[in-house]
């Protein structure tokens, strides 16, 4: 998948265009422009999933409309949670279907991926789905499905019982039955395919088939674990004349590709960071235990690829394959086409097995789209340290696995575990300097690889470990 930065229009501004009136569906058509953007789970990049506080806080970063997933309790209760089970999101586990709603109250999300401030007390509650209704309504259109198809009739009630059927997309998976009975109570219709392998010739044209191009969106998978949506079959979709949008995109690589085939709409999970509306820092905000829009792993979502945090550091430590963080909360640089300066510490608190290995820090990309060593995916540079304490400067290049060494390896002290080692990169328009520092405190020289290149000026940073083990860590990341 090729894209660029995403420079879309700044949800806040168009969602301000509908104040003073409820916010309905055909009043977010009125004002979207170009695109859509729906805030996938809330904002569960950055936000615990599917809970009110995710919710507004997608609201507040301008969304044109919320997803909300809804499952029911044992006792008829409608509570917002993506999976049947408790195990996954929430401090329990168990069938939320054959839990009591009184279960609830002892029930707290859990979303290590999010760094350990959302494991502080009081950590969010799983919300009742009455209270998200009377939080929400009227102020955002929302997308909202029963993932337990025995629920569907209750929710639809609900809807109705609050009045918000106009502010209400009504979800349903491709192979629903319940498509005629969605249209006649009055409801547009969000359907969608749930895997890549889901999206075929004949199910596109099928699902058209149900389809109004009026009111309802066709509604394909970004990416699963077997690879991005193929451009043919979007292509196919959009050509269907039926508004396709496309979920969850993570990425303002994601976002900007689908929108540059003619998608409509974008559902993602970090909405002011993919459209840009976020603020650029300078700093990192490690020591608040929280992942800042834009930091992401490999997938966000996962528990498995989340940073460890400790006080002011950041943590690598996925075992068993490289490990990476996109650092967008920093990007695009305001200054990538200029001069610039990155200042950070970074740590072995475990040597890899293989000292050729290295931490790294990976700049002139163009966009955000993931970055780790020997991908052959992207362009622009890489600056590491080896675990026998070598500095070098590297350009890699779209399509070609193998990097371009730039300027010798320069010799440095062997990293001792847990050691901190400043470094300093200094990016001029035709040049690029590396450079280790004097440990505080010391007199000792400073180690630096310069060369003269000026091939990509990108924006976007990247921060990893190219070991398959060991641990690397970080603090102190500032741009100037």
């Amino acid at each position: 998948m090729a894209g660029r930065q995403a420079d879309s229009p700044a949800p806040s501004k168009l969602a301000a265009a509908a104040v003073g009136q409820q916010a309905t569906i055909a009043s977010r058509a009125a004002v979207r422009g170009d695109s859509f953007y729906v805030g996938h789970r809330g904002s569960g990049d950055v936000y615990p999933e599917h809970t009110l506080e995710g919710y507004q806080r997608a609201v507040a970063a301008g969304a044109q409309c919320v997803e909300i997933s809804v499952q029911m309790t044992s006792d008829g209760v409608l509570v917002c949670l993506h999976d049947a089970t408790l195990d996954r999101t929430t401090t329990a586990t168990g069938t939320i279907a054959h839990l009591p709603s009184t279960a609830l109250r002892g029930i707290r999300l859990n979303t290590p991926q999010l760094g350990p401030a959302w494991s502080a007390e009081p950590r969010p509650m799983v919300p009742l789905f009455d209270e998200v209704l009377a939080a929400l309504g009227g102020r955002v259109a929302m997308c909202i499905e029963a993932k337990n198809d025995d629920a569907y009739p209750k929710v639809v009630a609900t809807i109705g019982r609050f009045g918000l059927t106009d502010s209400v997309i009504v979800k349903l998976p491709h192979t629903s039955p319940r498509f005629a009975e969605t249209k006649a109570a009055g409801f547009a219709v969000f359907a969608y395919f749930g895997s890549v392998a889901d999206v075929t010739t004949e199910n596109i044209t099928a699902l058209k088939a149900v389809l109004d191009p009026k009111r309802d969106y066709l509604v394909l998978p970004v990416s699963d674990k077997n690879g991005y949506t193929p451009d043919s079959l979007v292509d196919q979709a959009v050509r269907s004349e039926v508004p396709v949008w496309v979920f969850p995109a993570h990425r303002r690589v994601e976002a900007r590709h689908f929108i540059d085939l003619g998608c409509k709409g974008i559902v993602t999970s970090s909405l002011g960071y993919v459209t840009g509306d976020a603020p650029v820092t300078t700093r990192d905000t490690w020591a608040y235990g929280a992942i800042a829009p834009g930091e992401m792993t490999k997938d966000p979502a996962l528990a498995g690829w989340a940073p460890q945090w400790s006080g002011n550091e950041l943590h690598l430590t996925a075992n068993g394959a490289q490990h990476f963080l996109t650092l967008g909360q920093f990007c695009p640089l305001a200054a990538a086409a200029h001069t610039y300066t990155i200042n950070v510490e970074a740590s072995w608190k475990a040597l890899p097995q293989d000292t050729a290995d290295n931490i790294t820090l990976a700049f002139g990309h163009a966009d955000d789209a993931y970055y780790e060593h020997r991908s052959g995916l992207g362009n622009g540079y890489h600056a590491i340290v080896r675990g026998d304490g070598r500095l070098e400067l590297f350009r890699h290049r779209q399509g070609r696995p193998e990097g371009e060494q730039l300027g010798p390896s320069v010799a440095s002290p062997t990293p001792e575990p847990g050691q901190w080692m400043g470094f300093r990169l200094q990016v001029t328009p035709n040049t690029i300097a590396w450079t280790r520092l004097a440990a505080a405190g010391a007199t000792g020289a400073e180690f630096t690889v310069t060369a003269d290149d000026g091939t990509y000026r990108g924006g976007y940073l990247h921060i990893g470990r190219s070991s398959t083990d060991g641990s690397a860590g970080f603090r102190s990341f500032s741009v100037h």
